[in-house]
């Protein structure tokens, strides 16, 4: 019987709690339990020999996927100045870095050798993926070398463009409503976001929400013209449907 630990950061303990419910599912385990001390929540499980490579491959594939779409945001949030851009389209631009070409980031991930017996997720980052890391450095240094240039909303909105033209499609068609006060979008008729009011933030955290999810088509419904619907127009072009 082969036995493996996973050790976390406690402040990531959810991002890695859900890894236990996936191995229960598979049933190939005689042994699996977690607990937490000294900061860390850790994961243990065992199972027969012959099971053990197709856990290590859903390891793999779970980690890589809090690497990409959980550790890779609070890594570039942790380490880039957005001082000088208008706070409305700070989590907009976060989204749509954190987005920016994962294809390759996951490529690289997955290449790393999750069949050790025991080991912790933020170092085995740090010490076994440095071109991953590399990549997400460049990103930072070109936001943080060049973000005078994005002091005005017309120049950010272009950046934006240009990220949301290189992402992949995640999701066919959403809805954005604009009602009297509020905004809505919807997935499929099913409520994605939702905000009482149409002030500065709200907007910004409506055009994050619909750049993490990167529609293929993006339908505006609104009974009055306004300014944030140009605002999206012009970030996602050709996706606007009216």
């Amino acid at each position: 019987m082969k036995q493996k630990q996973i050790d976390i950061d406690i402040k990531f303990k959810f991002d890695l709690a859900g890894l236990k419910n996936i191995i229960k599912k598979t049933k190939l385990c005689h042994i699996i339990t977690d607990f937490e001390k000294d900061g860390i929540y850790s994961l243990m499980f065992a199972c027969e020999d012959e099971h053990m490579p197709k856990l290590n491959n859903l390891v793999a594939h779970y980690i890589t996927d809090f690497y990409i779409n959980r550790y890779k945001k609070y890594y570039l949030e942790s380490n880039i100045n957005l001082n000088a851009m208008e706070k409305m389209f700070v989590p907009a631009y976060i989204c749509a870095i954190t987005s920016f070409d994962n294809f390759t980031d996951r490529e690289i991930a997955l290449e790393a050798d999750f069949t050790l017996n025991k080991f912790s997720v933020i170092p085995f980052l740090f010490f076994k993926l440095p071109d991953l890391l590399q990549r997400w450095r460049m990103i930072i240094n070109l936001t943080n070398d060049n973000i005078q240039c994005f002091d005005k909303p017309t120049a950010v909105i272009d950046l934006l463009c240009y990220l949301v033209n290189n992402q992949q499609n995640k999701t066919k068609e959403l809805d954005v409503c604009f009602e009297d006060r509020g905004i809505k979008i919807y997935n499929d008729n099913k409520l994605s976001f939702e905000s009482k009011s149409q002030d500065k933030s709200d907007i910004g955290d409506m055009i994050a929400v619909l750049i993490k999810l990167c529609p293929q088509k993006l339908i505006i419904h609104s009974t009055n013209s306004n300014s944030h619907i140009d605002t999206l127009k012009k970030i996602f072009k050709a996706k606007i449907l009216l």
